[in-house]
């Protein structure tokens, strides 16, 4: 066995259970972690009821160490950004997928059977909200990599009102700029629509 897993240690359990009276503890093998995988090994190699009075132990201690922290502005508008930067992307995509498949639609199917400017759209729409929901996930995977969290607040703090009035804003602000964002194609569809006028004018004289 690694040496990393040496040292014998109890993990006591949170003094809520304390308050009890069940006094009691898990017997694991301590390894240094130091990194993910580490972690991802030590916790893996516990059981069902082990992992639970584990993280109830840790919620408690990270709930003691920041509850009494004071939500400065700072501190909630970096949550804003935390929970805004995922609908940066939500809107984005949507409105890329909805006026690239909108256009398609249009141009083909509309033409061909007669359906209406507004239907088209309204088909692309439904493609890009079928769309958003299988890159919903990949989406929030990526931004958790790339900012190393989601969040900067503990559950206790979360829950607050003030808390939840910015996380609001930084999902509106942010799903506002993706979908301003994501209607660069209209740069695209409107030279396209351009050259065709031109072309047709140029027929017609």
């Amino acid at each position: 066995m690694s040496s990393h897993y040496a040292v014998r240690r109890c993990i006591r359990l949170s003094p809520l259970l304390k308050s009890f009276g069940q006094r009691r503890c898990i017997s694991v093998l301590r390894p240094t972690i130091d990194d993910e995988e580490t972690a991802d090994r030590f916790v893996s190699g516990l059981s069902k009821c082990e992992r639970e009075y584990l993280a109830e132990a840790l919620s408690h201690v990270i709930d003691q160490k920041n509850g009494n922290q004071e939500l400065t502005t700072k501190l909630l508008a970096t949550e804003a950004v935390y929970a805004g930067v995922p609908f940066l992307g939500f809107g984005f995509l949507d409105n890329t997928i909805m006026l690239c498949a909108g256009e398609y639609i249009d141009v083909t199917l509309g033409s061909a059977l007669g359906i209406s400017t507004l239907a088209a759209a309204a088909m692309g729409n439904l493609i890009s909200d079928v769309a958003g929901i299988g890159t919903a996930g990949t989406v929030e995977a990526k931004v958790k990599w790339l900012l190393g969290r989601s969040t900067v607040l503990t559950p206790k703090q979360r829950d607050t009102p003030r808390a939840h009035r910015w996380v609001f804003m930084g999902r509106c602000v942010s799903i506002c700029l993706g979908c301003i964002l994501g209607m660069w194609p209209l740069f695209l569809l409107t030279s396209d629509e351009d050259e065709e006028d031109k072309k047709k004018e140029e027929v017609e004289s």
